[in-house]
């Protein structure tokens, strides 16, 4: 009977000892749903660079639209803010969905959509967000910057996180090939 009583008198101190009122937090995270797709149906690939959070996709040539597929994920978390950010505005273009659709998700006076700033509205835990990018002239130093943030906090105790993620995508314009027809 008195080993009866220990074990009820430890699993009740075990379970009291838990905090139930805390939540779960998760660094949110940026993803390719599919590997990004060109005008000419040619998929591309990304590579690692010496360099941390910053990878290399392969080369794309002017004229080319490149289509990407982004999931935006903040698990248990509200997704707060995002942006895109062009290194070189004169070389390429970004066309991004309609503002009807950027306006259901995004609020729209806090965003600036035109400079890849988007504030999310409350309670978006993820997104499906694509759009496309436009090679306009030569450049070997275009690059998108991609930068999301959530409300996850960590305490700095155990758990090792942070509410933001970001990483770069060097993207290399080469001159378009001339085609010619036989």
């Amino acid at each position: 009977m008195k080993s009866y009583f220990i074990i009820i008198l430890l699993i009740c101190t075990v379970f009291s000892a838990c905090d139930l009122t805390s939540t779960s937090n998760y660094t949110p995270q940026i993803s390719f749903v599919t590997k990004p797709l060109t005008n000419k149906n040619d998929t591309l690939s990304a590579k690692y660079t010496d360099v941390a959070d910053v990878y290399m996709l392969d080369s794309i040539s002017v004229g080319d639209t490149v289509t990407f597929r982004v999931l935006l994920n903040g698990f248990s978390n509200n997704l707060t803010s995002y942006t895109i950010n062009r290194s070189d505005t004169t070389s390429t273009r970004l066309l991004l969905p309609g503002k009807n659709s950027l306006d259901s998700v995004f609020n729209s006076t806090a965003s600036n959509y035109s400079k890849g700033k988007f504030i999310f509205k409350t309670s978006v835990l993820n997104l499906y967000f694509p759009f496309k990018y436009i090679a306009l002239k030569e450049s070997d130093n275009a690059q998108i910057s991609f930068t999301l943030f959530s409300d996850a906090t960590f305490d700095g105790g155990t758990f090792i996180g942070t509410n933001s993620t970001s990483f770069v995508l060097k993207t290399p314009i080469k001159k378009a090939k001339n085609q010619t027809l036989n």
